[in-house]
């Protein structure tokens, strides 16, 4: 009967490791971005990531000073983002946020640049983040 107590037991505390690390990756994942694809339109990178099943495009300046330290990112990992929305950082006149007159859903980044909003994949806005140099990850 002691046998057959000890054993149950290292089977319940076995089990409980188990179950305990089929969770972790999942939940830390949910933290993160993954990287879906990354294209480069002129003078700038849009990477798709997707965190909880919503597709993120964020659009990054491609800079030329990268060094031989760039950690770039690659599609396929996931990577910590603190994102900043485009559309909820429009100027502001007062307490009022400033729509731009004649808004066709497309945002223009310099003399040769516009990057759209993709409805139809449920990209509803453009974002940045401090943590990108171009393709470079910056923690």
């Amino acid at each position: 009967m002691k046998n057959f107590v000890s054993i149950l037991l290292s089977l319940v505390v076995l089990s409980s490791c188990l179950s305990t690390k089929k969770t972790m990756p999942t939940a830390l994942s949910d933290t993160r971005y993954l990287i879906k694809k990354i294209d480069k339109k002129n003078s700038w990178y849009i990477i798709y990531a997707e965190r909880k099943d919503t597709l993120y495009k964020i659009v990054s300046y491609a800079d030329n000073g990268i060094n031989e330290n760039c950690k770039k990112i690659v599609v396929g990992r996931r990577y910590d983002f603190d994102l900043k929305s485009k559309k909820e950082n429009a100027p502001m006149i007062g307490d009022v946020k400033l729509d731009p007159v004649g808004y066709t859903g497309c945002y223009q980044f310099d003399d040769k640049t516009t990057i759209c909003l993709e409805p139809k994949r449920g990209i509803y806005d453009l974002f940045y983040t401090n943590n990108l140099k171009g393709i470079c990850y910056l923690k």
